[in-house]
């Protein structure tokens, strides 16, 4: 089901992320650090996004809805598990 047959209250970085995906993503956090990410899923189940894309320098970044209708949660793979980078305030196509 296409995120515009959710109800209103879903996560407005959400879709624009879900209707980027595949191209690349740009996404900004709080600080105005950016990573772009080459986008290899975004999926909802139910109302909630997940999604996988990869930095340039092949670290793969998990992207979750955030705790705000208008922010997404952000971590990145490590040796250790995932480490969170922070909350995406914007997203664009890269």
């Amino acid at each position: 089901m296409s995120p515009e047959r959710h109800s209103s209250c879903m996560n407005t970085l959400a879709k624009r992320l879900y209707n980027v995906a595949p191209d690349d993503v740009t996404l900004t956090f709080s600080d105005d650090s950016t990573v772009s990410l080459a986008m290899q899923q975004a999926e909802f189940f139910q109302e909630e996004l997940e999604a996988e894309g990869q930095g340039a320098d092949g670290t793969t970044y998990r992207i979750v809805d955030g705790d705000s209708d208008d922010t997404l949660l952000v971590a990145r793979e490590t040796t250790d598990g995932w480490q969170v980078v922070g909350e995406a305030v914007d997203v664009e196509r890269a």
